[in-house]
């Protein structure tokens, strides 16, 4: 029997399974589904957007975002770089999407591989908090045929081969360690920059678009070879680094395995080869809310993913007199009159929780008389042009409740341009 392939999008119902398969896939949960109902014969998708297999059969599933349409598609590398610009993010990006590197891999279409270019723009952000740090210096081991000299360690078979066999018996094979850039680390970041680069230049809109990036990162890297071995790649262990390295090391080795090791595989054909993955579309948006709000108020004044005793808020305004509770809720029943009273008491709970309120400047004294305003940001692709975010802020308030608002933001989308990704 033929596979089936399902294309669908994000909270959205499939028909397409008959009961064995629905009972296949209720043994091997995936992430792309967030329910299975054996009476209706059907399954739902969740908020991720991904290409996978179903259960142990081969029958593919591809999730789309439910704001793409027949002329547009979301802008995923605006919306990732509105909120990864800020270096504090790095830690907080992980769970942002996954890919199966050790599963086989899907043939799709070129605009179907939607987790490509978000990989390669994640590792460029990455990188660029890393030059502006520094490349990290370490010893690395260095072997070479030194003229009339001998340093460190004599490779004696190395140099009976290649030099005394060949009557240049003035040469001899030293290894040695050097301290610098051009360590292990380093040439693995550096082989996988390439490999963006070439990516990158298949499209020579998302080219010119990184190009500053680019021009911004590459010298840092000018004295790092990008030679390395395949084996050397897949065995080295990152794990005794700060989190931009451990992190952009993962990303380096996705980028490079997805093009199997090859930079010469590297093009834009219609069909293409990726893993199985999935992309988190509520952890995006939070990650572009993010971007906006600590542009319109101030970096600093901003604390992302602060952990009360309720449980961890979005976001939390810290402005003195202009205290928010922030909440991004990546859901379209909001752009009517309609409200989801979990996520009202789930901010009630955290305008009221005291660590929350110790987190402000507001003295503990007043803290019972205290009752913080609570705000939901939400997708509007009706909504216009972010100006003046701070005059918007109280305009519609959800009127059921005391101090609640709500207010949309538009989330970046262009224009479909065949053989471009994204």
């Amino acid at each position: 029997m033929n596979a089936k392939k399902i294309n669908i999008k994000e909270h959205s119902y499939s028909y397409d399974l008959n009961e064995e398969e629905l009972i296949d896939l209720l043994k091997k949960p995936n992430q792309l589904i967030e329910e299975i109902n054996l009476e209706k014969g059907g399954f739902k998708t969740g908020y991720f957007i991904g290409i996978s297999r179903l259960g142990s059969t081969q029958n593919i599933l591809n999730v789309a975002p439910k704001l793409d349409t027949a002329t547009t598609k979301i802008n995923y590398l605006s919306m990732l770089s509105k909120g990864m610009q800020h270096p504090e993010m790095t830690s907080f990006g992980k769970d942002l999407f996954f890919v199966d590197l050790d599963a086989k891999p899907i043939k799709v279409k070129q605009d179907q591989d939607l987790i490509t270019p978000l990989i390669i723009v994640s590792f460029l952000q990455l990188l660029s908090i890393i030059v502006k740090k520094g490349l990290r210096k370490s010893y690395y081991k260095v072997e070479q045929n030194i003229y009339g000299n001998v340093r460190g360690k004599i490779l004696v078979s190395k140099t009976i081969k290649q030099n005394l066999f060949r009557i240049k018996n003035l040469y001899t094979f030293c290894a040695y360690e050097e301290f610098g850039v051009d360590s292990p680390e380093n040439r693995i970041l550096k082989k996988a920059l390439l490999f963006s680069i070439k990516y990158l230049k298949s499209f020579n809109t998302l080219e010119n678009k990184f190009e500053p990036l680019i021009n911004y990162i590459s010298p840092a890297f000018k004295t790092v070879n990008s030679s390395i071995s395949i084996s050397e790649i897949k065995h080295f262990k990152n794990d005794n680094f700060f989190p931009e390295y451990n992190r952009g090391l993962e990303l380096a080795k996705m980028i490079i395995k997805r093009f199997g090791y090859n930079i010469n595989s590297i093009s834009n054909n219609q069909d293409v080869n990726v893993y199985p993955y999935w992309i988190d579309m509520p952890k995006l948006f939070e990650f572009y809310v993010l971007g906006i709000l600590k542009e319109e108020f101030g970096r600093k004044d901003i604390v992302f993913q602060f952990s009360a005793n309720y449980g961890e808020l979005d976001y939390l305004r810290i402005t003195e007199g202009k205290e928010l509770v922030i909440d991004a809720k990546y859901k379209n029943l909001y752009v009517n009159n309609n409200y989801e009273i979990d996520d009202i008491r789930q901010l009630s709970g955290y305008a009221r929780d005291k660590k929350t309120l110790s987190k402000t400047n507001i003295k503990s004294e007043f803290w019972k008389s205290t009752l913080l305003n609570c705000l939901i940001v939400y997708p509007d692709q009706t909504s216009g042009i972010l100006e003046s975010f701070e005059s918007k802020l109280f305009l519609n308030p959800i009127s059921q409740f005391e101090n609640f608002y709500k207010v949309g933001v538009k989330i970046p989308t262009k224009d479909i341009i065949r053989n471009e990704p994204l």
